[in-house]
């Protein structure tokens, strides 16, 4: 029986692998198969089953057509097209591209929201207490610069001293000492027979009461007062311990001061009684200056009591000729100009209590709107504008500045406004006179050539006032 299972398993396996039998039955399956796709096509049926249609697979991250920065494109993805090989093909290509985009999107997207981040102006002190006295000296200078209020010097430098000390000056108190120095003067002109009407006067008159020791008689009584000039107060004279030791209040009350206070103090007193007088500056010092009857100018050395020459002003050797070409010093100053100056002072005062803000900023712009020579009010800028830099470059890793450039073009700019800063100094041939070499010239006025120059000078005036 096993013999015979194998030898019919034998045979039927020979019958199926007959080349005999192999054409006749592709073609009878063949021609089936096409018979039932057309009849398919023709009644929409398919016995084999609904054919899923192919759907292009989408990435959970793609972003629609027409999105920021790129071209609304619809993609072919060839599902018409038999080749499945060619659609993979077509799907991958756009696949890729899309990816592209995705990326420079992200890149974009991400740098904006680094910009967002960036804070470009350095913190605000605004919300600390003290700060709002600062806030409305400022106004009232401004104020009085746009010409809605009257130009007044002596309550230009009342606010901004006021400012400092949180509004706990009395202004009474600091005007009656101003008119006590100015009735000295008007006495002491009339003891020595000198005309107070005569501007020239009151020029020398108000020099004197600060720098020379007055003996006046008192009206309606029988007895003599005497006034003490004003001293150079060496002992911290740019206020580097307490920056107070620059104010005309201080000045008035201890009768030393430096050379900020003083020639401040004597404008004050020419304001007082309508007598003109400018505001000059030197290197790191300022002075005061009139002119005579005949038009000549006089310059108020005040720190050292004395009238000086042109020739002592350029002593320090630190004034160069584009200095003297551009005017940054030894050129008198207007009112509004020597006004606008006390903004920059607000401004400087501001630091000293609560550091750098756009206040400052705010305060050395207008003083160079009207002073655009002003050398003190750039350094301030300079200043502040230094500090802005480094605290904004600072947030974005310090990069080399072409990559500062090319990445943060708005941070780059602020490098560039900088340095313009620095060059507009540099070019106003500016140099910085070491504290050791100022002091130095301070001290040169008491040298015997400069007391007989200052005597010559005053023997000069005094002669043309009766």
């Amino acid at each position: 029986m096993k013999e015979k299972r194998m030898k019919q398993a034998d045979t039927q396996k020979q019958e199926c692998s007959s080349p005999s039998l192999q054409p006749s039955l592709r073609r009878y399956t063949l021609a089936f198969l096409a018979a039932h796709v057309l009849l398919s096509w023709f009644i929409g049926f398919d016995t084999f089953g609904q054919i899923p249609e192919i759907k292009t697979p989408q990435p959970a991250t793609m972003l629609p057509n027409g999105s920021i920065g790129f071209p609304k494109q619809t993609p072919n993805y060839g599902t018409t097209n038999p080749n499945s090989n060619n659609q993979l093909d077509q799907y991958e290509k756009d696949k890729r591209e899309l990816q592209q985009r995705n990326t420079e999107l992200y890149e974009i997207l991400y740098k904006e929201s680094a910009y967002n981040k960036i804070r470009y102006d350095l913190p605000s002190q605004s919300n600390i207490s003290g700060t709002e006295y600062f806030r409305k000296a400022a106004e009232k200078l401004s104020r009085m610069l746009n010409g809605l209020e009257s130009l007044s010097l002596k309550q230009a430098i009342f606010l901004t001293e006021n400012a400092y000390f949180e509004g706990k000056l009395d202004y009474n108190e600091f005007d009656e000492e101003i008119q006590n120095l100015i009735t000295i003067a008007r006495l002491k002109a009339a003891q020595d027979g000198y005309d107070w009407n005569n501007p020239q006067t009151r020029n020398i008159m108000l020099f004197r009461v600060m720098a020379d020791t007055l003996r006046v008689k008192i009206p309606s009584e029988e007895a003599y007062m005497t006034s003490f000039p004003m001293q150079y107060d060496f002992d911290d004279f740019m206020g580097k311990q307490d920056w107070s030791k620059m104010f005309v209040s201080k000045l008035l009350m201890t009768k030393s001061g430096q050379c900020h206070s003083l020639p401040l103090l004597y404008l004050i007193l020419c304001e007082e009684t309508g007598t003109s007088a400018n505001l000059a500056f030197s290197p790191s010092h300022t002075y005061a200056k009139f002119k005579d009857k005949s038009g000549n100018w006089h310059n108020v050395e005040l720190t050292s009591g004395r009238i000086v020459s042109d020739a002592f002003i350029l002593g320090s050797g630190y004034i160069t000729a584009e200095a003297l070409k551009n005017q940054i010093y030894m050129e008198p100053l207007t009112k509004k100009q020597t006004i606008s100056q006390c903004l920059a002072d607000l401004a400087k005062t501001y630091t000293q209590k609560f550091g750098y803000d756009s206040f400052v900023s705010q305060c050395v712009d207008t003083t160079l709107k009207y002073d655009p020579s002003n050398i003190f009010a750039r350094q301030v800028k300079s200043d502040y504008q230094t500090l802005r830099f480094e605290y904004v470059v600072n947030q974005v890793g310090r990069p080399h500045p072409d990559t500062l450039k090319a990445r943060y073009p708005k941070v780059y700019q602020l490098l560039e406004e900088r340095n313009q800063t620095y060059n507009l100094i540099d070019a106003s041939g500016y140099q910085e006179m070491p504290e050791q070499a100022y002091q130095e010239w301070l001290n040169s006025v008491n040298k015997e050539k400069e007391k007989q120059e200052h005597q010559g000078q005053m023997l000069r005036l005094t002669r043309t006032l009766k």
